[in-house]
């Protein structure tokens, strides 16, 4: 039987689209069939990420979203009993499969806020998404849901294994995400949620974060992820979704993902299968900096030591400018010069980090 794992969020823009998706490629290729649901039917994200930026690797011939699924539907389309579906529009995204939340996602649709109100209709609609003979054969469901708290988010809620809410590194990220987890646990009395701080500049690891929550809670932070320049930078490339797997972000996504399945019976992801850089060069306070920029920041502290000590010992053994002098000034050059040119593309980052982002 499928494990449901529903992302959550106190607030938009907190990159939770884009974990889920990194998270079910990751399972995936621990020979998990995976299958990832965009249950935010009306902002898409999920949906507008993998269909701008992704690679499908087939399309399905039926046209049933999650929008058809709800009874939400296209202007001018055909009404769907939403119970009588035949099948779904299950497509390929990589290594996983993917459930749209809309055919096409600039396309308007007719608004049903009452049925979208009714809990017990929510509910019933996820019962038959997670009992329908497509989705029978996967071991993980991944659903994006829409942030904040609506009938059909706590029905997603209340049918899974686990709750992973992501949150920022901020005071209002961090209340959002509190009122959120305790709304959630509360109300259904469920101990299964945890919490992952996402795109963390602040923080350096989990113990700091979960010191600081929990004076005001008792719930679980099980990761931090940190932001990540290159995530940024690469986002909307071509290349984004086959470098994505060599970031700091990903390894700290993975990371998290690790202690959560430590006690809930999950399957672990392993790092050796992905071809992460040497550890000196993934230390989460420094997602500020490129892979390239870090390792010249360490590359010029080198050089600088290695001058000096060229230098000293040239004096000591000669009187006079030697060889070794000149190739210890070099050094030392050299190495200033890498300092200079792994900080200069911050003053920018520095100035207005308050405004960077990492895609929701």
């Amino acid at each position: 039987m499928a494990k449901v794992i529903s992302i959550v969020s106190g607030k938009g823009g907190c990159g939770k689209s884009l974990l889920t998706a990194v998270l079910g490629r990751a399972l995936a290729k621990e020979q998990q069939r995976v299958l990832i649901v965009d249950m935010d039917i009306f902002v898409r994200g999920l949906t507008v990420l993998l269909d701008s930026f992704g690679n499908y690797g087939y399309k399905s011939p039926f046209n049933i979203t999650t929008s058809d699924l709800l009874g939400v539907y296209r202007n001018n389309s055909k009404n769907y009993d939403p119970l009588s579906i035949p099948d779904l529009a299950i497509e390929r995204f990589f290594e996983c499969d993917v459930l749209r939340a809309v055919s096409n996602i600039s396309q308007p649709l007719d608004y049903n806020d009452k049925d979208l109100s009714d809990q017990d209709f929510c509910n019933a609609q996820i019962n038959y998404l997670l009992s329908h003979k497509s989705v029978s054969v996967y071991d993980y469901i991944l659903i994006d849901n829409r942030a904040g708290m609506d009938s059909l988010v706590f029905a997603s809620c209340s049918n899974s294994d686990i709750i992973l809410s992501i949150a920022e590194d901020d005071e209002v990220g961090r209340i959002t995400n509190l009122n959120l987890v305790n709304f959630i646990k509360f109300s259904k009395n469920v101990n299964h949620i945890f919490s992952i701080i996402n795109k963390a500049r602040k923080i350096r690891d989990v113990e700091e974060i979960s010191k600081r929550l929990n004076e005001r809670s008792d719930f679980s932070v099980v990761g931090v992820v940190p932001f990540d320049i290159e995530i940024l930078e690469n986002f909307g490339s071509e290349k984004f979704w086959h470098t994505v797997t060599e970031t700091l972000y990903f390894k700290s996504v993975i990371d998290s993902w690790n202690r959560i399945s430590k006690t809930n019976a999950l399957v672990d992801i392993k790092e050796f299968r992905y071809n992460f850089p040497p550890k000196i060069f993934m230390n989460k306070s420094q997602g500020r900096y490129t892979l390239v920029e870090r390792m010249l920041r360490v590359y010029s502290i080198l050089f600088i030591f290695v001058g000096i000590g060229i230098y000293v010992y040239s004096k000591f053994l000669y009187e006079q400018i030697s060889r070794l002098d000149l190739i210890s000034l070099l050094s030392v050059v050299i190495g200033v010069f890498s300092l200079v040119l792994s900080t200069a593309g911050f003053k920018s980052f520095i100035s207005g980090k308050k405004n960077d982002s990492q895609s929701d």
